[in-house]
C-alpha cells in the first residue's frame, strides 16, 4: 500500500511538471493584524513619510500626524491595553495634538519618544525600527 501512495504522489508530482504548470502556491498571513496593529503601522509609515520630507526641504515640512486614540482600538491580545498603556496614549494623543498645531522638528522628536516611552513598558519588539525615526540631522 505504501509503494502505491508514493508512486502515486509521483506522477502527479512529474504530471504537473510535464505539463509545465507553474507552482502557485500563495502565502497568506494566517491572521490579518489587529486594527492597534495596523494603525501601529500606519503610524510608522506616516512618520517615515514626515522624516523623508524633512530631509528634503529646509523648512519642517506642514504635515499632519493624525491618528484615532491608541487605546480605542482591538489589539491582538485584550491583556495587552493596561491601565498604563492608556495612560500613555491620553499623554501620546496630547503630543500629537500639540504637534499638529505647530509641526517641527521638536514636535516630531517628542512623537517618537512618546512611542518609545509606551513600547519600554509594554511591548519592546519595534522599539529597534522606532529609534531609526531620531536619526534626523541637525538642519533645522
Amino acid at each position: 500500500m505504501g509503494v502505491v501512495a508514493v508512486i502515486l504522489v509521483f506522477s502527479c508530482a512529474n504530471n504537473q511538471e510535464e505539463h509545465g504548470e507553474p507552482d502557485n502556491r500563495v502565502v497568506s498571513i494566517a491572521n490579518p493584524p489587529s486594527p492597534l496593529a495596523q494603525i501601529m503601522r500606519d503610524m510608522d509609515s506616516r512618520l517615515e513619510e514626515i522624516k523623508l520630507a524633512s530631509e528634503k526641504s529646509k523648512h519642517w515640512p506642514q504635515l499632519k500626524y493624525q491618528f484615532p486614540l491608541i487605546s480605542d482600538q482591538e489589539a491582538t491580545e485584550e491583556s495587552m491595553l493596561t491601565e498604563e498603556v492608556f495612560a500613555y496614549a491620553l499623554a501620546f494623543k496630547a503630543t500629537t495634538s500639540e504637534y499638529n498645531k505647530h509641526p517641527s522638528k521638536e514636535g516630531f522628536e517628542a512623537i517618537v519618544q512618546g512611542c518609545l516611552d509606551c513600547h519600554y513598558r509594554s511591548c519592546p519588539g519595534p522599539i529597534v525600527r522606532i529609534e531609526k525615526h531620531m536619526t534626523l540631522d541637525e538642519i533645522y
